[in-house]
């Protein structure tokens, strides 16, 4: 099974890890060029399966999105190596995997809160985009 770009449950309070100074980290300019502008901020989620680094950025729906490139800050932006997620403040996630670097910026435009219809968490992994939003609707 996939684990979740961060282990640590996204409890209430928000996302997991430490926010970091941006000036503190390596990040290529193409990478840089395309996430900052949209709010997107370095954060260190922790170690071990699952965790690393991602960019963080707060939704306005108690909900925080994140886009890493397998664990890391940098990558291709070109290559299908990144991961979206939007994360529930109290609890859930849907992530969606094997994205572009322009494609995670889409998908986390798109993705729902993690709550299905009946109220209950969603929690889920899914190899595009299409499929994590038939399983919330």
């Amino acid at each position: 099974m996939e684990q979740a770009i961060g282990q640590e449950p996204h409890a209430a309070g928000g996302p997991v890890g430490t926010e970091i100074d941006l000036k503190a980290v390596v990040v290529s300019r193409a990478v840089r060029d395309l996430l900052q502008p949209h709010g997107f901020r370095p954060r260190d989620i922790g170690s071990g399966v699952g965790g690393g680094m991602a960019w963080n950025r707060r939704g306005g729906d108690d909900t925080h999105e994140m886009i890493t490139c397998n664990g890391r800050l940098s990558g291709d932006p070109d290559r299908s190596d990144w991961t979206a997620g939007r994360y529930g403040n109290r609890g859930g996630f849907v992530e969606v995997t094997g994205l572009t670097l322009r494609g995670a910026l889409d998908a986390v435009a798109v993705l729902p809160r993690p709550v299905r219809v009946d109220g209950s968490l969603a929690e889920g992994i899914y190899p595009s985009l299409e499929d994590a939003l038939d399983d919330i609707a």
